[in-house]
């Protein structure tokens, strides 16, 4: 087994895959018999087509908001939506979740989706607490 990048080449397929072309690269970390593979590459399918594209997420953006006075936390709601091409509206998820309560200073939130065809979007936002005076 060989640890260097190889190519690789496809002509034709049988059932749904015939008359399928494509090439790539197969990179191999392989020690003892166990390892991984990663396959990089190019497939066209007469009649088929692949999603590729990530959702969209809407709504990631930075805000401020005032803690009720003499508060050291604030609860922040949020909304943070997904859209496919394919698949249209998806679930996303935040970390830390709209609705938390979010400490005096800036927390950073970071958001995710993945669409049926695996395809992920990230994105992260700021949002800063600010302690009423």
């Amino acid at each position: 087994m060989r640890n260097e990048p190889q190519g690789f080449t496809i002509t034709g397929g049988t059932g749904v895959y015939a008359g399928a072309t494509g090439s790539g690269t197969v990179e191999r970390s392989i020690s003892g018999g166990f390892g991984s593979e990663t396959w990089a590459g190019t497939l066209t399918l007469p009649g088929q087509e692949f999603d590729v594209t990530p959702p969209v997420l809407i709504g990631a953006r930075s805000r401020t908001v005032r803690a009720p006075e003499g508060a050291k936390h604030a609860r922040v709601t949020f909304t943070v939506t997904a859209n496919d091409v394919v698949d249209g509206k998806v679930p996303s998820t935040c970390t830390p979740r709209s609705g938390s309560r979010f400490k005096v200073g800036r927390t950073s939130v970071k958001c995710s989706a993945t669409d049926s065809s695996a395809n992920a979007r990230s994105a992260s936002f700021t949002v800063t607490v600010k302690a009423r005076t």
